[in-house]
């Protein structure tokens, strides 16, 4: 749905002002680490909130409920579709452990749900080889391209559950002045970035877990 969507709303200033900076989709962000009995770390299960604007704009013409409400089957569509999309750009999810990659299986339990005015899109991120407990791993959010803009929630962000004792989490926030000073790059700028551009790393919102 995002990368869909994003060159129909670039069009609707109404929605997202006249001057078209980068971003244009802002998303909060929670997010689970899930542990197994045996030390591993199963996977991440992401709770993606879009802005307003664009949860209004996705729905648009879409069925919905007498109560106006998104139905079931629009919710369930439009979730398959952002999964589909998402696929693309590895669902903005990057993990390392002793700076190596940590792959990704294919996404598991994604829904959308709605809560009035914002949509959140709910899915699991197995991992491939699940990583052992002990030592460090690093897990980063962010879009290379800075088109959508990822924010850890104020309260509790990221959460571990299952068998975690032992381990500790370390948030690391983007700096505000960085995004401060893209406002003056160009949009030409930022339509020359693929997927495979480091830009937005500088946007990271990044969690360490160390577990002993």
């Amino acid at each position: 749905m995002i990368r869909r969507l994003l060159a129909t709303i670039l069009a609707l200033g109404a929605l997202i002002g006249p001057a078209l900076a980068h971003p244009h989709v802002w998303v909060e962000v929670h997010s689970e680490l899930d542990y197994t009995p045996d030390g591993k770390l199963a996977g991440v299960r992401h709770h993606w909130k879009f802005d307003e604007a664009f949860s209004t704009y996705a729905l648009q013409g879409l069925e919905t409920t007498p109560d106006g409400k998104p139905s079931d089957k629009t919710l369930k569509e439009l979730a398959q579709v952002n999964i589909e999309s998402l696929h693309e750009f590895d669902f903005f999810t990057y993990a390392k452990r002793n700076k190596q990659d940590v792959k990704f299986l294919q996404p598991r339990d994604y829904s959308l749900s709605y809560d009035g005015t914002q949509l959140t899109l709910h899915f699991t991120l197995p991992f491939a080889e699940p990583p052992v407990k002990a030592g460090a791993l690093t897990l980063d959010v962010y879009d290379p391209t800075y088109f959508v803009s990822f924010q850890l929630a104020d309260k509790d962000p990221v959460t571990l559950a299952g068998d975690a004792a032992g381990c500790a989490l370390a948030l690391h926030r983007p700096d505000p002045a960085v995004g401060t000073s893209s406002a003056t790059l160009s949009e030409s700028f930022f339509n020359a970035l693929t997927s495979a551009s480091e830009f937005g790393s500088q946007f990271a919102n990044r969690v360490t877990v160390t577990c002993s």
